[in-house]
């Protein structure tokens, strides 16, 4: 049975990647048709020069020779941009066969170029200019020859990449310690290479009319939603953009509510994690030039989730899930509490500690409301500063900063000591969320807390937190409301998002994507048990 509130579009239903749709390629905007070759080699060989600015563009290389074939001289030109393709298999493999090799064997017709001459694995001919000039930018060679009416693509990808390193923002004891890097096509290969199975999609297409960013939709045909699958297909190649650069900015563009706090869509730099996500009837998008990949839908407790609660005993698992919930609460309401309950509601507090932090406070010629601004503003101050200076001074800076800062300011009488605490408190809360932009959204909306606070205590604070719940439950992803399976409660949902089951007992996928592969695990997975 369907979930009433996951995505089914009608509209939708005949909507194939790479069809010549209305948005494919940016052609609703670019109106102009496509240039094609004529066939006559002089003509076809100024054009590319043309179309490819041979003579303007320094790192755009062209290579005129002659091939032997029936006893005849040929005429070839090859295009190829230097620094994106393998210069060895250039000489050895295109160069040295055509001006060499022909003159061995003798070929006796030109269409021995392409069935005896070139040994690559992937050569298409094409007598598209568009298409020649997309795979000239992304480690082709343009191979032109008399005699042939289409050029040849020959790829011969070779430009550096980083090797596989660790993540940097998501760290785990247990787990493996694999990352993505910035190439799309080594990005997929390590989905593949967890993910051993035929049923493993990826689609392919590109984004950005002058960019063309080639972007990956990755799925299991036979766990995941068509109606998730079409919808996710639907918005990438709906975007009438010049240029995107990296998922960040495709996270943007694909969203439903700009203006929401809460982020909607889950990223993450780890392949196991996104392997995981695919075969529970997740949706992964990955974009060449970024290493990191974007998993739809997310909820809100999965944003709230470490990797390694998968690789721990489920009663670490549990407690440790609790205490980054109570963090990130202390980072968004902490402040705000501390403001409304000193201003406001005095006889929460125990008389003792009533009177321990008003004697700390008769030094300070601010209100209190000042002075937790004061604090949190230069903090903000301190961590963003951090962020920019290179690494080994960047935490030293951090630490030194905050505690000079600090201390200096308590002995100055600026501010109190239980305003240090509860700034720090809030700092460290918003450092425990395991997503750094749910992190980044509770330290704005930690302002707003302490505004409602100072101006109007708890009933401040709970106005605020009652149409914050509200714009959150109305928050969906690709469909499914952000606080799903718990709000609303699915057929198997309850606490599942917020706790979790120990490994032998978690049959069932989650069932907000409507997975068609319901279980992932046999009713007595450990047959060994009753053996």
């Amino acid at each position: 049975m369907r979930l009433p509130f996951l995505y089914n579009s009608k509209k939708h239903e005949n909507f194939v990647l790479g069809e010549n749709d209305e948005y494919q390629n940016g052609s609703n905007r670019n109106n102009t048709s496509d240039k094609k070759l004529s066939g006559y080699y002089c003509k076809d060989l100024n054009l590319l020069k043309t179309e490819f600015s041979y003579k303007k563009s320094g790192d755009v290389k062209l290579r005129e020779f002659t091939i032997k074939i029936n006893s005849e001289d040929i005429s070839a030109a090859l295009f190829y941009i230097d620094g994106l393709i393998d210069k060895d298999l250039l000489n050895n493999f295109i160069l040295m066969p055509l001006m060499v090799h022909s003159r061995e064997i003798n070929a006796e017709n030109i269409s021995a170029v392409y069935d005896v001459l070139l040994p690559q694995a992937e050569a298409t001919e094409d007598d598209s200019i568009s298409s020649l000039s997309y795979n000239l930018n992304f480690g082709s060679a343009i191979l032109l020859v008399n005699g042939i009416a289409k050029a040849i693509s020959i790829d011969i990808k070779g430009w550096k990449s980083k090797p596989i390193g660790e993540p940097q923002s998501e760290k785990v004891i247990r787990g493996p310690n694999d990352a993505f890097n910035e190439q799309i096509r080594f990005n997929t290969a390590l989905i593949r290479r967890l993910i051993r199975n035929s049923d493993l999609i990826v689609e392919e297409t590109k984004i950005g009319n002058i960019s063309h960013t080639p972007c990956s939709v990755l799925y299991m045909k036979n766990i995941a939603d068509d109606a998730l699958v079409k919808e996710t297909i639907w918005r990438i190649n709906s975007l009438d953009i010049d240029y995107i650069m990296t998922s960040a900015e495709l996270e943007m563009y694909i969203e439903e509510k700009t203006f929401s706090a809460i982020p909607q869509l889950l990223s993450t730099e780890r392949p196991d994690r996104t392997a995981k996500a695919i075969l529970d009837g997740k949706v992964a998008v990955l974009v060449d030039g970024s290493p990191y990949a974007l998993l739809l839908p997310a909820t809100f407790y999965e944003l709230n989730e470490s990797t390694e609660d998968s690789y721990l005993r489920y009663p670490y698992a549990n407690m440790l899930r609790l205490i980054r919930a109570l963090a990130f609460f202390f980072s968004m309401l902490l402040p705000g509490l501390y403001i409304a309950i000193m201003n406001f509601h005095n006889e929460l507090l125990p008389t003792n500690l009533l009177i321990a932090i008003i004697a700390a406070k008769e030094e300070v010629p601010f209100p209190g409301f000042i002075e937790l601004i004061f604090m949190e503003v230069a903090l903000e101050i301190i961590r963003e500063a951090g962020v920019r200076v290179p690494t080994p001074s960047g935490s030293t800076l951090s630490i030194v900063g905050a505690l000079i800062l600090g201390q200096a300011a308590v002995e100055a009488s600026i501010v109190s000591p239980v305003v240090i605490i509860v700034v720090s408190l809030a700092a460290i809360g918003s450092f425990a969320t395991p997503n750094y932009y749910l992190g980044l959204a509770a330290r704005v909306m930690k302002f707003v807390y302490i505004f409602l606070g100072g101006l109007a205590g708890l009933l401040g604070i709970s106005a605020g937190l009652f149409i914050h719940a509200l714009l959150w439950v109305h928050t969906s992803s690709f469909g499914v409301p952000m606080f799903a399976p718990f709000a609303p409660r699915t057929k198997h949902g309850g606490f599942a998002g917020i706790f979790i089951n120990p490994i032998w007992k978690r049959e069932m996928r989650p069932d907000i994507q409507n997975p068609k592969r319901k279980f992932k695990e046999a009713k007595i997975s450990r047959k060994w048990k009753y053996k």
